[in-house]
C-alpha cells in the first residue's frame, strides 16, 4: 500500500513538473521594439557580428544567458539596408548562409544611419541583443 502511494505522489511530482517546464519554455523573452534606455545604458561587451552569429550558432543558449538584453557594440560589414518605412528601418550583417544579424534601428536615429549604411559598408551600432529568430536579432541600435 505504501509503495503505491509513493509511486502516485512521484507520478503526480512528475506530471506537475512537465506541465511547468512546458508552460515555462511557452514564454518567449520579447525586448520592446523602441527602447529608448539604449542611448544611457552601458556597453556590457564590444564585437563583430561575425563573432556574436558564431557565438549563438556554437551554443544559442550560452550565448541568450550571457548576452540577452543587454547593450553590446557590434561591428560588421552591411549586406543589406532597410527604408525609412516603419517596419523596415533595419541593417542585416549577412553571414555565410541566408540568414545574418539584423540590427532593427531606432527610430530617432534610423534615417542617419540608413544614409550613412549607403555611404560605408562596415559600421558599428549600439543595440540591445534579443536573440535567434532565425536571424540573430537585435533592437533599438543606435550610433555608439
Amino acid at each position: 500500500m505504501a509503495i503505491r502511494a509513493i509511486l502516485a505522489h512521484r507520478t503526480a511530482g512528475a506530471a506537475a513538473t512537465s506541465i511547468l517546464a512546458l508552460a515555462v519554455a511557452a514564454c518567449v523573452k520579447h525586448l520592446p521594439d523602441q527602447d529608448m534606455r539604449i542611448l544611457t545604458a552601458p556597453e556590457s561587451a564590444r564585437t563583430t557580428a561575425e563573432d556574436l552569429w558564431k557565438d549563438y550558432a556554437a551554443d544559442a543558449g550560452a550565448a541568450s544567458r550571457r548576452y540577452f538584453g543587454k547593450a553590446i557594440v557590434v561591428t560588421g560589414v552591411v549586406t543589406t539596408v532597410g527604408s525609412d518605412a516603419p517596419g523596415d528601418r533595419f541593417l542585416l550583417y549577412g553571414q555565410p548562409k541566408e540568414f545574418g544579424v539584423r540590427a532593427n534601428l531606432l527610430d530617432e536615429q534610423a534615417a542617419a544611419i540608413l544614409e550613412r549604411a549607403g555611404k560605408q559598408q562596415r559600421i558599428s551600432l549600439k543595440c540591445f541583443v534579443e536573440g535567434l529568430d532565425d536571424n540573430l536579432v537585435l533592437k533599438s541600435c543606435v550610433t555608439p
